[in-house]
């Protein structure tokens, strides 16, 4: 179980999650659940099953990440469509069934300059419309790209980014998930209030990639203290949060 967020902006691509394990309803410690992509400017976050053909995640990734990334051209979307097509032959099905869901976000390089992509991988079908909850767990793994050729096509988002905005994707146990979408709704509506409406406090939005980082930390944080006190079973989301950060590189366009 676990709270994963994808954050892409001007100033930068922003990967984190909490740190906890969890098996069935015990706690099972921590992992690494955000990893650096190292062949490119780019990073990963992952949720639900923290094994592959019964080898830990925070072992198999790393080598997965460095196996792809010594062949020709290596791109951040070559290497989702390794990793979607990995996965869906070395998990076993008790793997499987318990669900992954990753977010491959970088920087990719064409004629124009460098611009950010987040694909999307995952063997998740659907979420519940009523319940939040995720439904059907397939044998194949499907990857989608859906900032630079989906979400970013959108005037809105255009312009909130442009503003000085970003655009977030996030995935998890669906209750932290919710959690974590009204919290930071709501967040962002008292930070507006603030920035804006009270100039003579000199508080502003964030200008650098380590000021958005921290907002991002802050907000997983909460959900993490939530969970810290709760009812469940297990500390579902919890402990350190994990930052990967992504500087644009030299020649990214200006979104």
């Amino acid at each position: 179980m676990t709270l994963i967020c994808t954050v892409i902006s001007n100033v930068g691509i922003v990967q984190s999650s909490d740190s906890n394990l969890t098996s069935g309803t015990t706690a099972a410690g921590v992992g690494k659940k955000v990893f650096n992509l190292g062949f490119s400017d780019g990073a990963l976050a992952l949720a639900g099953s923290f094994s592959v053909g019964g080898q830990s995640m925070d072992v198999w990734m790393p080598e997965c990440i460095s196996t792809y990334g010594v062949t020709a051209a290596p791109t951040v979307r070559g290497f989702s469509e390794y990793l979607g097509e990995r996965l869906s032959s070395e998990m076993n099905d008790s793997e499987k069934r318990g669900g992954s869901l990753i977010h491959v976000a970088g920087y990719v390089r064409d004629r124009d300059g460098a611009h950010p992509e987040m694909c999307f991988v995952r063997n998740v079908e659907r979420i519940d419309e009523h319940t939040g909850d995720y439904m059907g767990f397939s044998d194949q793994f499907q990857v989608s790209e859906d900032f630079w050729r989906r979400d970013y096509l959108t005037p809105t988002t255009q312009a909130a980014i442009r503003d000085g905005g970003y655009q977030r994707y996030f995935n998890g146990f669906p209750p932290g998930r919710i959690t974590f979408l009204g919290l930071s709704q709501m967040f962002q509506v008292f930070l507006h209030q603030v920035w804006w409406g009270q100039p003579e406090w000199k508080f502003r939005p964030p200008s650098s990639l380590e000021e958005l980082a921290s907002f991002v930390a802050l907000e997983i944080r909460a959900v993490c203290t939530m969970f810290g006190s709760s009812d469940y079973p297990a500390p579902y989301i919890g402990g350190d949060v994990q930052i990967e950060t992504v500087s644009p590189p030299p020649g990214a366009v200006v979104l």
